[in-house]
């Protein structure tokens, strides 16, 4: 919403929240209308775009919604709990003829951009591994895992900084980043409903680039004071959230390595870092930190329909990372056991 204020090529006039009382706050922000079902605010408002937020288990049927009621539509990361429900969504869109875009933020960042500019001009030579991980949290009892109407038991879940709620933005990263797409992929990930663990993932790339992620919020991070960074963003770690402004401990960072250089590129800290032959040094940045690039997002969909011009990122993006996803659930039923030699 505060992103979303600040945008001269949308206005809000209306939101929708099963919440009264917090849909109501939120909309009286903005000046906007209040609904506690998206049925009635479609019937009532004279929209151009829907942004779809809501727990990924529900966003098919408003989608069908939203499609038929001819608006174009935003819907944020993962695109739904299945690959099959994402092609769902693009197939009725694609009949409705409404654009459908796909809320893969991470690429509106202004360190993720810079930091792919300067891989696309071989500041880093081959890319040859991408990597992050947030590890730490107060302990087992810190963490909690997203509840079953926002991933269904049985399907892909865990919490809001695992594999699926978060890892999603860094699957459809490292295609990004590397511009090459990722053709095989392994790990473990969390089910809804079953008890928590490490999940992990192997990601390789057609390029021959390796990618790796790592999440664990139920124990104690090991990084020291002096390892932080200042943050200028409001960002999210295994901690939680932070508004952005103060120091970090352990903020979230993405490592890229290539055979002449890498990359530590501070997603919501707003920072990037390059190290090569010559040394380490901070690279400039533009454009204004987290939460600004969900209006960048906006603003850039806004423009496409105004052009006529298709989503810049579109459903197949959606789509493609909840296939990876699939694949890394499907390998961890393949693991091989290594026996004893003793």
């Amino acid at each position: 919403m505060e992103a979303y204020r600040r945008s001269d090529a949308v206005e809000v006039t209306a939101l929708c929240d099963a919440d009264p009382k917090r849909g109501g706050e939120a909309a009286a922000t903005c000046g906007a209308a209040a609904y506690t079902d998206h049925r009635d605010m479609l019937a009532a408002e004279p929209l151009d775009i829907v942004c779809i937020l809501t727990p990924p288990a529900s966003r098919l049927r408003i989608v069908a919604d939203v499609a038929a009621a001819g608006h174009a539509i935003l819907v944020e990361k993962p695109m739904a709990t299945t690959r099959a429900d994402a092609e769902e969504m693009r197939r009725l869109c694609d009949a409705a003829g409404v654009p459908l875009s796909y809320g893969a933020s991470y690429r509106h960042l202004p360190a993720l951009k810079q930091a792919r500019a300067l891989i696309a001009e071989g500041a880093i030579g081959d890319v040859i591994l991408l990597r992050e991980d947030f590890i730490g949290g107060r302990g087992p009892a810190s963490r909690a895992a997203l509840p079953p109407w926002h991933y269904p038991e049985g399907g892909i879940g865990g919490t809001g900084m695992g594999l699926v709620d978060h890892g999603v933005h860094l699957i459809d990263a490292f295609a990004w980043l590397a511009d090459s797409p990722v053709s095989w992929a392994s790990g473990r990930g969390n089910r809804s409903g079953n008890a928590l663990e490490t999940e992990y993932a192997i990601l390789g790339l057609a390029n021959g680039a390796t990618g790796h992620l790592l999440y664990e919020d139920g124990t104690w991070p090991t990084q020291l004071p002096a390892e932080g960074q200042f943050s200028w963003g409001a960002s999210w770690d295994a901690d939680g959230y932070h508004p952005g402004g103060t120091w970090q401990t352990h903020p979230g960072s993405i490592h890229v390595h290539g055979t002449h250089g890498a990359l530590r590129i501070f997603h919501y800290a707003h920072a990037l870092y390059l190290t090569d032959a010559e040394g380490t040094r901070q690279i400039a940045l533009d454009g204004d930190p987290a939460p600004d690039h969900f209006r960048v997002q906006i603003d850039a969909f806004a423009a496409e329909l105004r052009s006529g011009t298709l989503p810049g990122t579109g459903a197949d993006a959606g789509i493609t990372a909840l296939a990876v996803l699939e694949a890394i659930y499907a390998s961890a039923g393949r693991n091989v056991a290594i026996e004893s030699q003793t």
